[in-house]
């Protein structure tokens, strides 16, 4: 049975699901409105510092895969039309780095400024985390209500401390666009 998350718990994967390799992190979403909202989901793959040691460690829809290739994203889903994982980033835990400590996942509007647009418009707002061997939700954190006035939120990191994988649901909204996450972490 899939674990839900709240806002700020943890889950060390290492020790609930021993010998997890690979697993798909899915972004799902509905509208509210007859709008369309772009959501973009994106990983930084961060050093004990805190920033990507090379740009490519910076995965999103204009750089789909990781240079080590532990981390790859599916591609852009503009529409969100569609039932299930609207966006997906597939990684292989056993391939990355070891000078990769945290994996930031950041979900962000495109253009949310000029078109006005925000989580409010969206219902039904997912992340989860499957294992991909055995295609079992370990793990699922709702986008509720709590974020209605952001245009991105890091949803969850990927910690890796002491060898062993810990899933945070972080659960921080903000208003900096992708170009924000960027400049903090590149």
């Amino acid at each position: 049975m899939s674990i839900s998350l709240q806002k700020g718990s943890s889950v060390n994967l290492s020790k609930k699901e021993p010998g997890l390799k690979k697993i798909m992190i899915g972004l799902g979403w509905e509208f509210r409105t007859s709008s369309q909202v772009d959501l973009d989901a994106s990983v930084f793959m961060l050093n004990s510092v805190g920033k990507v040691p090379q740009d490519e460690y910076f995965v999103f829809y204009n750089n789909l895969r990781s240079p080590d290739g532990a981390v790859q994203h599916t591609g852009d889903n503009r529409t969100g039309v569609g039932d299930d994982d609207d966006e997906m980033i597939l990684a292989n835990l056993s391939l990355v780095q070891g000078a990769i400590t945290d994996l930031v996942f950041i979900v962000s509007i495109h253009e949310a400024f000029q078109r006005r647009h925000s989580f409010g418009l969206l219902k039904d707002a997912y992340i989860r985390l499957v294992d991909v061997e055995s295609k079992r939700e370990i793990l699922r954190y709702d986008l509720d209500a709590e974020f209605t006035a952001y245009t991105d939120v890091e949803f969850g990191r990927l910690q890796r401390v002491n060898d062993e994988w810990y899933f945070r649901a972080s659960g921080i909204g903000g208003s900096l666009g992708l170009q924000g996450y960027v400049d903090k972490y590149v």
